[in-house]
């Protein structure tokens, strides 16, 4: 498998304005105005850095769970990489759980449990360079 590079980091949190605060004021990192994506039941907001705060909407999603589990943090890594396939290939052949899948407009991607990953959710993905990425996370 072949990475090309880390593409995005995400940041669980429990209050976006006070993280991208926090972010902004320590590191003058800027984001993004804040987006929903009611599919992922997050509130987020994005760096040119990659780096990606996500806030749950609701108390019952993912994000809202693994906060209450594991506190705010580091929640999962996305990797660009030359060859989704043959990389979803090597890690299923390692035992690590693929959790889904997602394909949308020249963006694919697959997510692995963190359970087989050192606690760090992955999402690898794969899209051509003049892929609109920031405009696929922005939804």
């Amino acid at each position: 498998m072949k990475v090309e590079r880390i593409d995005r980091i995400y940041i669980y949190v429990r209050d976006l304005d006070k993280a991208t605060r926090f972010f902004t004021d320590l590191f003058g990192i800027e984001f993004s105005e804040p987006a929903e994506w009611k599919e992922m039941d997050v509130r987020t907001s994005i760096s040119d850095l990659g780096i990606v705060l996500a806030e749950p909407l609701t108390s019952n999603g993912i994000v809202s769970k693994t906060i209450e589990r594991r506190g705010e943090g580091v929640a999962m890594v996305a990797l660009k990489l030359e060859n989704l396939e043959e990389a979803v290939t090597e890690m299923k052949s390692r035992g690590i759980s693929l959790v889904g899948t997602l394909e949308r407009g020249g963006y694919k991607a697959a997510l692995f449990h963190p359970k087989d990953t050192c606690g760090v959710m992955f999402d690898l993905c794969e899209y051509k360079p003049q892929h609109p990425i920031l405009s696929v996370m922005k939804l």
